[in-house]
């Protein structure tokens, strides 16, 4: 069951994927109730392109979903006739399942229509696009809304399926994760794929408001947490930053190692390289099974770099996250293997946002901003100008300083000194706070 808004609450929502024992003619049940949905969706999708006029109406006034419910049904109560005739293979198709199909018909032809609005008003220079084609196919996931399933214990649940054209309600066992009491199910989705049926229920649980990230700075004291993704010496640098009345200062950092996933990834499109260079004819699944096995493992990455920092920021209190805003990165150009591996690790970083900003918000009610990536590693947080060196000042002996090869390092000429992905994790963090108030000073100190 859906919660509802409540005030000073956000709510948050995440999936929950269960995997269904294979019980006798399970995946054949499920195969042809979802065969049937989507036969229903294209039917909805077709009329709505015929008269898209519904939706703009209101569903309480009979707009939406409502409008071609009665198009094909009528409404007695309102003496309202069918103007469409029902194909008479949906007649018995149940009205929860029916009215899921037609909100699915409606978000398609919606996204279809914006992406062919925005080719129709394109600039001069993309007048030779093509326009954007309606959906040939579809492949929805049926929904099941209250009243399709009953009698769910956590582990057996009773769904209404289509079995050999009749609709039955049948038992089936399913296993998953199980989340704390705070976590409410919704309703639940079935999932077909690699020869396996997945129920997958919508998770929603009370977040209390924050007020935003400008309500946030404004207050007197609280702590921040700032993320430089480097993906080449270490996965992630850490800084954490506590504001204190009109003064920043840095609290804690951590390096989060790089993993070895990331370390292989460019073996492994070496030799995907040379497979191609050896056949010469690149088929649809071609290393169907090397991509397979770099798509899972930048996906566990993903997760286990954002739950690191996730959990680091929990851990000292941080009402809200920073990253650089790293949009518009491009490969070099190189060896198919190298300008590959580097698309990939740009990949990751949007991977590790997108996973951080979710994970944060759903767990800890974290919130999660991105800046302006200019000039954070040339300065420090004050602003001055900082020279980089590949030299790490080891020791002071008798006044002159000993360098030995290592890590990168910036240096001003007022003596500050520090690891570079630290001073760009401290720029990150003070652009974060400046954006909303500008009397904010670094510490000068421990740096």
């Amino acid at each position: 069951m859906a919660l509802k808004k409540k005030k000073g609450y956000g709510i948050a929502t995440r999936t929950i994927e269960n995997r269904l024992y294979q019980q006798a003619n399970c995946f054949t049940s499920f195969l042809e109730t979802k065969s049937y949905y989507n036969r229903v969706v294209e039917f909805f999708f077709m009329l709505i392109n015929t008269d898209p006029s519904g939706l703009s109406i209101p569903v309480k006034d009979n707009g939406g979903y409502m409008y071609y419910e009665i198009l094909v049904l009528g409404q007695p109560k309102n003496d309202i006739d069918a103007q469409i005739p029902f194909p008479q293979e949906f007649v018995e198709c149940p009205a929860l399942l029916r009215r899921a199909a037609i909100r699915a018909a409606i978000g398609a032809y919606e996204s279809w229509n914006t992406r062919f609005q925005l080719w129709v008003n394109r600039p001069l220079r993309h007048q030779h696009h093509r326009p954007p084609v309606q959906p040939r196919r579809f492949n929805f996931s049926p929904v099941y809304c209250k009243g399709m399933w009953k009698e769910d214990s956590g582990s057996d649940i009773m769904l209404k399926v289509l079995v050999s054209g009749r609709w039955k309600w049948l038992k089936f066992s399913y296993f998953g994760r199980v989340l704390g009491g705070e976590w409410v199910k919704g309703s639940p989705s079935i999932v077909l794929k690699h020869g396996g049926a997945f129920l997958n229920f919508p998770m929603q649980r009370y977040v209390r408001a924050t007020g935003g990230i400008k309500n946030i700075v404004g207050s007197d004291k609280f702590r921040l947490l700032a993320v430089d993704l480097d993906l080449d010496d270490h996965a992630a640098i850490i800084s954490i930053l506590e504001v204190e009345g009109t003064t920043v200062r840095e609290i804690a950092n951590h390096f989060i190692k790089q993993p070895r996933g990331i370390a292989i990834r460019k073996r492994d499109l070496g030799r995907i390289a040379l497979r191609m260079s050896a056949t010469g004819i690149i088929h649809e699944g071609f290393c169907f099974k090397a991509w397979e096995k770099i798509r899972n493992r930048e996906s566990s990455m993903g997760y286990k770099i954002a739950s690191k920092i996730v959990n680091f920021a929990n851990s000292y209190n941080c009402r809200f996250i920073a990253f650089e805003h790293l949009g518009n990165l491009k490969p070099c150009r190189g060896k198919y293997s190298r300008r590959s591996n580097q698309k990939r690790a740009y990949w990751l970083k949007s991977k590790i946002y997108n996973n951080t900003k979710q994970k944060a918000y759903q767990d800890f009610g974290i919130l999660t901003t991105r800046v302006n990536p200019r000039n954070t590693s040339k300065l420090d947080p004050w602003g001055n100008q900082v020279n980089r060196q590949n030299l790490i000042p080891k020791q002071v002996i008798q006044g002159s300083e000993i360098y030995e090869p290592g890590a990168t390092w910036v240096k001003n000429k007022s003596g500050y000194t520090a690891h570079s992905g630290v001073n760009a994790g401290r720029n990150i963090g003070m652009k974060a706070l400046l954006r909303h108030r500008t009397n904010l000073e670094f510490l000068r100190g421990k740096a």
